[in-house]
């Protein structure tokens, strides 16, 4: 059949209809996509937003029973003698902190199941704060024994099964948003050229690889990051447990008259204030690293004596029974006494916790710097664990690397010798472990009767020149 002209403008018009109807289809078809990969990812972040939530939750609480604990410890200690009122105020802002920041995770809970359960723990923490207040310190220690464990328990456990789920959640959500982009290309692919599906189909393939990569990588970081939590506060637990136990257990011991005579009664007493102390210096440990990777730490100079600093480090150590080998020294410091004090402090209680029987604090000058040597006889640390010496949160198993604290230990101390415009090293030489701090001394301030001999510092420097 031979069309006439006038047939030809409607075959075109039917062309150009055809046409804008597959544009048009095409361009659904994208708007859907985009649609839902946009819905995807909203569940995505919500999901890790409620992860979050859970974790801060878990680290917060786990928190503020520790300091709980601390509080009612040192108002017991205040009760005898053993504790001032400074400690006990530390610790009782402490656990207000910590309860105020509770209170602001439970207005943000929204519909968590775990909201009740710290409804529950904030209940019990405040009816002990309340008691502790009041001074009834028996009472406060048992409703934290008894109801405080029990809803603290089932918080930790509604909170962990919480994260499971929201990770599911998030693995689920990849997975739907992964079937949703391979039915609309395959739909596309009926609907468009082939040239133009192909470009489509890399462009989206590309674009699921991403999105899968993107969010393995952020469930990654956040299962990473509550593993290090968890791991931290197992740690922060069994550190704090250590004590916790001997304070107990002797306490228990003189309420129930078992000591035998006064001078059992005095060593009984001298070993619950010596894990008190203990206890302080890790709770010291935990907060300097907080102050350091939040509001910071000020440092105040003034010009002190070398030798009064590490008097006052040595002397609780050798109050509980250690002997400890020093020269004297009259080195003049600029610096902060209190921070190098916290430094000495940790390297001595590494060396009793984990060095050998003698220990030592030795002394050098070279130029306008002091170099202070904390040595012992003991084996050192393994090679391969020598670069990761001053890192936080090293653990070896069950047991941390850095001895005597929650893993913060030598990683403060370094920090702190830092800020002090010194430096932190550790050498082994002639069968002796040394921890050497070298900060700046004020020159010439040093007087000419000064017995301080060659230190080990001085000899290596002499081997290294």
């Amino acid at each position: 059949m031979v069309l006439d002209v006038g047939d030809r403008p409607k075959a075109r018009s039917r062309t150009i209809a055809v046409a804008m109807g597959a544009s048009l289809l095409l361009v659904l078809f994208v708007a859907g996509l985009a649609f839902a990969n946009s819905i995807g990812a909203a569940k995505v972040a919500s999901n890790a937003a409620s992860l979050h939530w859970a974790n801060a939750t878990l680290g917060t609480s786990s928190l503020a029973r520790a300091a709980m604990v601390q509080a009612i410890t040192f108002a017991d200690f205040e009760d005898e003698g053993l504790a001032n009122d400074e400690d006990l105020t530390f610790a009782a802002n402490q656990v207000s902190a910590a309860y105020t920041e509770l209170r602001i995770l439970e207005a943000q809970g929204g519909a968590s199941p775990s909201v009740a359960f710290l409804t529950h723990f904030l209940a019990s923490l405040e009816e002990a704060m309340t008691s502790l207040d009041s001074g009834d310190i028996d009472a406060a220690q048992a409703i934290l024994l008894e109801d405080g464990e029990t809803a603290y328990i089932g918080l930790v456990e509604s909170l962990q099964a919480e994260q499971e789920a929201i990770q599911g959640a998030i693995s689920a959500n990849t997975t739907s948003a992964a079937k949703v982009n391979g039915y609309i290309v395959f739909i596309l692919t009926l609907a468009v050229p082939a040239v133009a599906v192909a470009a489509y189909w890399f462009i989206a393939r590309r674009q699921v690889k991403e999105y899968q990569l993107k969010t393995q990588l952020e469930l990654e970081s956040e299962r990473a990051v509550s593993r290090a939590k968890d791991s931290f506060i197992a740690g922060l637990s069994h550190e704090l447990r250590t004590p916790l136990t001997s304070i107990y257990g002797f306490a228990e011991v003189l309420t129930d008259g078992g000591a035998e005579d006064v001078a059992q009664t005095k060593e009984i007493a001298q070993i619950i204030a010596n894990e008190a102390a203990e206890m302080t210096r890790m709770v010291d440990d935990l907060l300097t690293a907080s102050r350091m990777e939040s509001t910071g730490i000020q440092i105040e100079k003034i010009t002190t004596r070398l030798q009064d600093i590490v008097e006052s480090a040595i002397t609780p150590f050798e109050r509980a029974g250690l002997s400890i080998q020093r020269q004297p020294t009259a080195a003049i410091l600029e610096t902060d006494g209190a921070r190098l004090r916290h430094v000495l402090v940790n390297l001595l209680s590494n060396a009793a916790r984990h060095g050998g029987d003698q220990i030592g604090v030795e002394f050098s000058a070279a130029d306008d710097t002091v170099d202070i040597e904390v040595w012992d006889n003991g084996p050192g640390v393994p090679e391969d664990q020598i670069e990761k010496l001053f890192e936080r949160f090293i653990h070896q198993g069950a047991q941390p690397l850095l001895t005597g604290t929650v893993g913060l230990g030598l990683a403060i101390a370094s920090r702190l010798t830092t800020m002090l415009d010194g430096k932190l090293s550790y050498q082994r030489f002639a069968g002796k472990t040394y921890f050497i701090v070298s900060v700046p001394a004020v020159v010439g301030a040093q007087s000419e009767d000064s017995d301080e001999s060659e230190s080990v510092a001085e000899v290596i420097r002499a081997m290294t020149a």
